[in-house]
């Protein structure tokens, strides 16, 4: 039999079925009774052919739906991914940014300090200078009046004039280098008097 030419049986079929009769044939009432039961169990397969099938059709739309989020999710977690590497890029730059600006500001601080020190230091220097002058010019002064005072021309004449520089720089300068003191003239230096 061909296969175009065949055709499923249905339980009706098998119900439906009649046999020739022959004298030493199968004892109709079992003949019928098995059939009853084919046609039962067939019945029962049918149904449960037709119920596995819808189950297989629910299973493939449920695996289509699952296809379908886990493509979702891939594309998700493809975005998720390029956005942490876009925030990963910009907190980087940003950071390199604040880097650079904090070595600036810290190299500008310590231009500033270095400036403040230097500027310090030469102060200190003004001041020392000034106080060995103004030692040196007192000490001077101190010495005259005493010699003024020891004098008898002083004491017989009455001469108080005092004369403005008692001591010149050079003296000044030539008792700082006996004593290794460093005196640098500057730019704001006032004569003293």
């Amino acid at each position: 039999m061909r296969r175009e030419n065949w055709m499923r049986i249905t339980p009706m079929d098998i119900e439906q079925q009649e046999f020739s009769r022959s004298f030493r044939g199968y004892n109709e009432e079992e003949v019928d009774d098995f059939l009853d039961k084919i046609v039962k169990d067939y019945e029962e397969l049918i149904n449960e052919n037709v119920r596995l099938n819808e189950e297989i059709e629910k299973m493939k739309e449920r695996l289509k739906e699952f296809s379908e989020i886990e493509e979702s999710l891939k594309g998700a977690l493809l975005n998720a991914q390029k956005s942490a590497e876009e925030i990963k890029g910009r907190i980087e730059n940003e950071a390199k940014v604040m880097v650079k600006k904090a070595e600036i500001e810290a190299e500008v601080i310590k231009q500033k300090a270095s400036q403040k020190e230097d500027e310090s230091k030469n102060e200190i220097n003004n001041l020392r200078r000034y106080k060995f002058m103004f030692k040196e010019k007192f000490k001077s002064m101190l010495n005259l009046y005493l010699k003024m005072l020891e004098s008898e021309e002083f004491e017989e004449q009455g001469d108080y004039k005092i004369t403005e520089k008692l001591i010149s720089e050079d003296k000044i300068k030539e008792i700082a280098l006996n004593r290794n003191i460093k005196i640098e003239k500057t730019e704001n230096e006032q004569p003293y008097k």
